[in-house]
């Protein structure tokens, strides 16, 4: 069992202004793992923007292969995932990803 916890901040007047990210996560080794995101744009000049991004995600993993479910809301902006990036609109959405390594 692991429990991990991630803090970030992003200091800046560009663009959208301060982030802070904090991330809690726990593993239940060697194949459930559970985690709560959250990303606030604190520093958003509009104070109407200043949002809260959070996001539940579960995951399992069965020797090479991994099946993750993710819930919450999503930012505007590119993702990349494994080299291949993507812009993504504001949303607040569920998702499914499968992965296997060979």
């Amino acid at each position: 069992q692991n429990i991990r916890v991630e803090a970030q901040h992003l200091s800046t007047k560009q663009d959208k202004g301060n982030w802070a990210m904090l991330l809690a996560e726990y593993t239940f080794a060697p194949k459930w793992s559970f985690s709560v995101t959250d990303q606030y744009n604190y520093g958003n000049i509009d104070s109407d923007r200043q949002i809260h991004y959070y996001s539940l995600n579960l995951g399992y993993n069965q020797g090479p292969h991994r099946l993750a479910i993710s819930f919450g809301k999503q930012r505007e902006g590119v993702i990349c995932v494994g080299g291949i990036c993507r812009r993504v609109p504001a949303a607040f959405a569920g998702g499914l990803t499968f992965s296997t390594t060979f």
